[in-house]
């Protein structure tokens, strides 16, 4: 119990100080910004004076963005004066640790996006194919067979015929640029054609399944149909009783 606990403290422990470096890290850009020398940054304002004293009015437009842009900046601009009033001793042993954590982690993060950006997007593309061809197949499915239950028509091999058919058509539409010069131009039919010969793929095999389990289930019925006596005789101590069978 007490080393699962410890355990657990130490996790937190470490969790909080990666979300409190990345922070520290997005906050300030360099080591400068993070280090004045006097503490926190001056605001200054450039007061104008015109030739009879007064303010200029171009210096109050100045101080009003300057303060329109402290309240936008809101809980960063927070923050990042929170941090600037710490002792200069503090900043340098505690917060440039973790600021330069921050931001090793906010750029390993930011290259690993990068690099991703076109698997997701290639992802994003092959989870919507197969939503649509899901969709398509669902609706034909029912449309011959409506008494069929989800269950049945989603089974193993259904899965598998979408699953393969949608990852043809996303694999398909990320080599073929390369090898075809006017792909762009013929795209959508070449799109069209395939998904049709998925959605073929997958409905077919499951209407040919489904005709030849209703086939042998009549073929079942009829046999046990025929193996029914035509009559049927009963004796009892009243005498003998013959029972002629209905056909259904």
């Amino acid at each position: 119990m007490k080393k699962t606990t410890k355990k657990a403290a130490v996790t937190t422990a470490l969790a909080l100080l990666t979300a409190a470096s990345v922070v520290t890290g997005s906050l300030f850009e360099s080591p400068a910004a993070l280090l004045p020398e006097d503490g926190a940054p001056n605001i200054v304002y450039n007061m104008n004076t015109g030739l009879d004293g007064a303010d200029d009015d171009d210096a109050g437009m100045q101080e009003d963005e300057s303060e329109e842009t402290r309240r936008r900046g809101g809980v960063r601009a927070v923050l990042r004066e929170r941090i600037l009033r710490l002792p200069l001793i503090v900043r340098l042993l505690v917060i440039l640790p973790m600021w330069a954590l921050g931001s090793v982690l906010l750029a390993a993060f930011g290259a690993a996006w990068t690099l991703m950006q076109p698997v997701l997007g290639k992802l994003a593309g092959f989870a919507i194919m197969l939503a649509v061809l899901a969709a398509a197949f669902f609706l034909c499915a029912k449309a011959v067979f409506p008494d069929l239950s989800v269950k049945k028509l989603f089974s193993r091999r259904s899965v598998v015929a979408l699953l393969l058919g949608a990852s043809g058509l996303t694999l398909a539409d990320a080599l073929l640029p390369a090898v075809w010069a006017e792909y762009e131009q013929m795209k959508t039919i070449v799109l069209s054609g395939g998904f049709f010969v998925a959605l073929c793929c997958a409905a077919i095999p499951l209407a040919l399944r489904e005709q030849r389990s209703r086939l042998d289930a009549a073929r079942k019925a009829e046999e046990k149909r025929k193996k029914l006596p035509e009559k049927l005789t009963f004796t009892d101590a009243g005498g003998t009783f013959t029972v002629t069978v209905p056909k259904v």
